[in-house]
């Protein structure tokens, strides 16, 4: 399994399986991002699979980033997790699909 990695200030690299295992991984790494109070940038590129659980931790994260004046966006978000935020209905929620690079 891989792990969350931070690559820079507010940018981060999901890793390719997004279950119950990865979620305080990607808890810490959300948290110490928006305490940088810096544009959150999530590269979805290797997401295969995500559950309801982590796309939640998504919402929240795009909402407090919204809330604290900061951007969210997406760098090459996978067909895996475009079709899965689509299935649930949350792609304004997790802007997918707006000022992706």
């Amino acid at each position: 399994m891989g792990r969350v990695l931070t690559m820079n200030a507010g940018e981060i690299c999901l890793e390719s399986h997004l279950d119950m295992d990865a979620l305080p991984a990607l808890a810490q790494a959300l948290r110490n991002a928006l305490a940088e109070k810096a544009p959150l940038l999530l590269d979805g590129s290797q997401v295969k699979s995500i559950d309801g659980a982590a796309l939640q931790l998504l919402v929240a994260a795009a909402r407090s980033a919204q809330q604290a004046g900061s951007s969210f966006r997406w760098r090459q978000p996978s067909p895996a997790l475009e079709k899965a935020v689509g299935l649930l209905g949350l792609s304004n929620d997790l802007e997918l699909g707006v000022d992706k690079e």
